[in-house]
């Protein structure tokens, strides 16, 4: 069958299909109209998509140059070493009989045996001797430790770290300075004016220390009142939290896992003493037959427990076990202790929980030491360690 030239098909089209009809409609008006309709909701979504597509580049370029921007600070400040401060640019405050100061390479130094206060940058520190100092291998991963505490870890109720420092072969912790001491001598210098009220909020801002550490992933492991300090404004911080996390990531590296200290001990081994009084604010289940095990959430609350213990009793040197039914603890103190002290690991609260009971159970509505004291009408002196009636 022959084909029909373009002449003819064009008659055949004009005779034919422009004259062929739809509901009264001629077909081919139909047929133009929907292409008309479609070409124009084309352009509905065309002319946004073309004005859109650069600015959302733009805006993905944007955030790819800052992620870039941001990971080109973060490798120089590793390779600056920021963590790291020079031991002769802290000026130490020691008792008269042996004071000088330390700035310069040639000079003396205190013996570190004790904490010694000091200035660092315009910040009170105080330098600790590092207990793992002798497995202690700075690599890349044990520095980008180093520097999230020290640009990241902050809270009201936790010193800040600062870095880490050496001396004569030593490495020293370099940490927030806490005028009044532990929360033991700080009771003991202020006991005139220290009621329940005030040590609910101790042991409230301890929780609340403690609840910011476990959400940022980070475990105490060996919390005391030993460990809980009190700052010149009366603020509650928790210290030596670092340890953990430290001894965590040295034992990862290559050097650790090499290393029988490291790769046989616990963490707790290094920083714990042998005698009982001292471990008494573990949990059973860290200490078993005299080995201690890996510091865990729940063993912390444990030792909040063993805390409250002390600030509603005075026991720092009561021996296991506990004396959980002595009448001189608050009905609400003891629930929380008794609580936090549960056999059962998987049953003892959270430190989120023990804060809220812990506030609960303040009168007056004020939760913060020096509120409290400016409240009852109290004076502090300039020094923070002591107050009286105005």
């Amino acid at each position: 069958m022959a084909s029909v030239s373009r002449g003819v098909a064009n008659k055949i089209r004009s005779a034919v299909l422009e004259r062929m009809t739809c509901d009264g409609q001629l077909l081919m008006d139909l047929v133009r109209r929907q292409k008309y309709e479609e070409d124009e909701s084309l352009k509905t979504w065309k002319l946004p998509v073309q004005i859109v597509s650069p600015l959302i580049a733009m805006i993905v370029l944007m955030l790819v140059a800052y992620a870039v921007r941001q990971k080109v600070k973060y490798l120089r400040m590793l390779n600056r070493d920021d963590w790291k401060i020079s031991y002769f640019e802290i000026e130490f405050c020691v008792p008269k009989k042996r004071r000088w100061t330390v700035s310069s390479a040639g000079e003396a130094a205190p013996a570190l045996s004790d904490n010694f206060p000091g200035h660092w940058d315009n910040h009170e520190v105080v330098t600790k001797p590092l207990t793992i100092a002798h497995v202690f291998d700075v690599n890349r991963k044990v520095k980008q430790t180093l520097l999230r505490m020290r640009e990241e870890i902050g809270h009201e109720n936790v010193a800040r770290f600062f870095g880490i420092s050496s001396y004569n072969n030593a490495i020293y912790l370099v940490e927030q300075y806490c005028a009044n001491g532990t929360v033991v001598d700080f009771f003991r210098d202020n006991k005139f004016s220290m009621n329940q009220s005030f040590r609910y909020i101790v042991g409230a801002d301890i929780a609340n220390g403690m609840a910011y550490l476990h959400r940022q992933n980070l475990i105490h492991g060996n919390l005391s009142t030993d460990k809980c300090h009190v700052d010149s404004r009366w603020t509650i911080k928790i210290v030596d939290w670092e340890y953990t996390a430290l001894y965590d990531v040295i034992r990862r590296t290559k050097y650790g896992r090499q290393t029988p200290a490291t790769r046989d001990k616990t963490v707790l081994q290094f920083i714990c003493s042998q005698g009982s009084r001292a471990l008494r604010h573990l949990a059973p289940e860290i200490q078993k037959n005299g080995h201690l095990s890996e510091p865990t959430r729940a063993g912390d609350v444990y030792s909040f427990g063993i805390i409250i213990l002390d600030l509603f009793t005075n026991s720092a040197g009561y021996e296991l076990p506990l004396p959980l039914t002595t009448d001189t603890i608050p009905p609400k103190a003891r629930q929380v202790m008794e609580l936090a002290c549960c056999e059962t690991a998987i049953k003892r609260p959270s430190f989120v929980q023990l804060k809220k009971s812990m506030r609960s159970a303040i009168n007056g509505g004020k939760t913060n030491l020096l509120d409290r004291c400016v409240h009852r009408g109290i004076f502090i002196t300039p020094q923070g360690n002591s107050c009286s009636l105005l």
